[in-house]
Formats: C-alpha cells, structure tokens, sequence
C-alpha cells in the first residue's frame, strides 16, 4: 500500500523535514559534480544530524507505523546483516551524536523519543534512529552483481522498495538514462572494494516543484519524471542524497546510505549558484535538460553573474 503523504507546508514556511541551507551541494565540488563522484568518508561522520532532524524522524516514525509493508524490505539472505548493522549503529549514535541508552536494550533520539532495539525487525529498528534510508546490499557467491536483500526506504526519489528487494544493482538503476554501460561497471567495482573501516561517500541532487520528501515513483513512471523537469520554475526545491557506502565486517554486506536533504533554492548561496551554473554549462545538452529546466537555468545564470 503507498503511503499518506505528509501534509504540505503552508506556502512560505519551511516544512519541519527541511533545512534553510544546502549543507552538500554537490554541483559546487569537482570531486561530486560527476557521476558516480565517490570519496573516502570519515567513520565518523557516518551520519550527518543536522536542524531536520526531529521532522524527518517524525516522518519516519509515522511511514514506519502505518505503512510497515511499503516502508521496509526483507529477505532470509540479509537477516544477518541487519543485526551487524543495528549492532553497529548504537555505540557509534551514543558517542557521536548524543543518543542515550535507557535501559539495556533501548535508545533515547536526540529529539526525546524512545525506541526500543526489540520491538521491530533490526532493519526497520535502525531506520527509526537515523535519518538515512538503509539498503543492504549482498553478493551471492558466483553472482556478477550485488542484491538488494534488506532496506528501510521512507523518502524515495522516485522509485518504491518493492519493485528493488531481490535485484541486482544494473536492474535496480532501470530505466536511469546515464546507468548502464561504464558507469554500471565502475559502480560495480566501487560495491566490490569497499573495505571494513574504510566507508565511502557520494551525492545525487536534482530540482523538484515542491518540498515533498515522500516522493514514490513506479519505474513505468519514470520517464515521466524527466520531462517534468523542463516545466520547473525558478521557485524550484533543492533534493541531495548524501549517500554512503560501508562494509560491515562479519556478513560482508554492503551497506548504502541515502540522506535526503531538502531546501528551497533561495537557500542557495551565490557560491553554489554560480557553481550549478558552472557545471550545467559544463554538461551535454541533453543531461543539462534533465537537471535544470529553461527558468531554473537562466535563474542560475542571473544568480551566478551576480555572484561575480
């Protein structure tokens, strides 16, 4: 069952799931702007917490509750996983990010709700303590592709968990126009030497109408999506995913990270401006199409020569 959205903000006021700012732009970093972008990722800043925090995990909390079958995927090959992850996940929340035991086996959010480690499936358990949305990835042995086996999924950039849980990665980019071919190979080997202790980091970002973050889309959709691009205006809102990747040691899954973040784009600084117009005059023709329409270029454009 798709989920209720949240209800929209009222018409000038930041919804409680969104920041003022771009903390990651990744338009304004060299290393980022070009797929698939990856660098080294200090552990510690595994998670980034930041002023959304309390109105995204109220987000979660609800999609969770309510929408259980939509909002998590499981499988018996990441059953294991899941329980390295979530073992994982607690003492780095405690000692990084203010989180407060109570009890043995339960947690206190920095916004002051209690989640008990016991009372869901590890997966869904570790997707109310962060605001990332958590995919397990594995490789079958004698396989040529990572699977999705395990994911919590509550702010999907158009695309739904139950079309990806069993997939391997190249099914799972369908229908992404810039996937398949090389960058497919290199995301490849980038999922096959991610080592232990050694995590690694990427961004995606793209304009969207509004400020939704509940955002599903069926594959059948999707091209769709794309030529809505081209109508944006310049009042357009700022969708990034930091994504991050890491192994856990003991199953060898590969965990992959997605934390949206959402401002509008006058929170952009003319530093970020001027970068987003540098990169959209950078690209082909087509793949600048898809990421800024005819308003929100020319806007850059303005923005970026006033930035100068």
């Amino acid at each position: 069952m798709s989920p209720a959205h949240a209800a929209p903000a009222a018409p000038g006021r930041l919804p409680p799931w969104a920041l003022a700012y771009a903390p990651v732009a990744p338009f304004a970093s060299p290393r980022l702007a070009v797929a698939p972008g990856i660098q080294p990722l200090d552990p510690a800043e595994w998670f980034l917490i930041a002023e959304d925090h309390a109105g995204q995990m109220a987000e979660r909390d609800r999609l969770i509750a309510a929408h259980p079958d939509w909002a998590v995927a499981r499988t018996a090959e990441g059953e294991a996983a899941e329980a390295e992850l979530l073992e994982a996940m607690v003492p780095h929340l405690v000692a990084r990010h203010g989180f407060r035991p109570d009890g043995p086996r339960a947690l206190i959010r920095p916004d002051g709700v209690r989640v008990g480690l016991d009372d869901l499936p590890p997966i869904a358990t570790a997707g109310r303590l962060v605001q990332d949305d958590l995919l397990l990835m594995a490789r079958p042995e004698g396989g040529e592709e990572h699977v999705l086996v395990s994911g919590v999924l509550c702010f999907p950039a158009h695309w739904t968990l139950g079309e990806k849980i069993g997939r391997p990665l190249l099914r799972i980019h369908l229908p992404v126009p810039e996937y398949s071919g090389d960058l497919a190979r290199r995301v490849q080997r980038f999922f096959d030497g991610v080592q232990p202790e050694r995590p690694l980091w990427r961004a995606n970002w793209h304009f969207a109408t509004g400020p939704e973050i509940v955002t599903p889309m069926a594959e059948a959709e999707k091209t769709r999506m794309y030529r809505e691009r081209l109508a944006l205006t310049e009042d357009a809102w700022l969708r990034v995913e930091r994504q991050t990747v890491l192994r856990l040691p003991r199953t060898r899954a590969v965990l992959f990270g997605v934390r949206t973040i959402v401002t509008p784009a006058d929170g952009l600084s003319p530093a970020q401006w001027r970068e987003l117009d540098a990169l959209i005059a950078a690209l082909p023709a087509e793949q600048g199409a898809r990421k800024l329409g005819p308003a929100l270029r020319a806007r850059a454009a303005r923005e970026a020569a006033r930035a100068d």
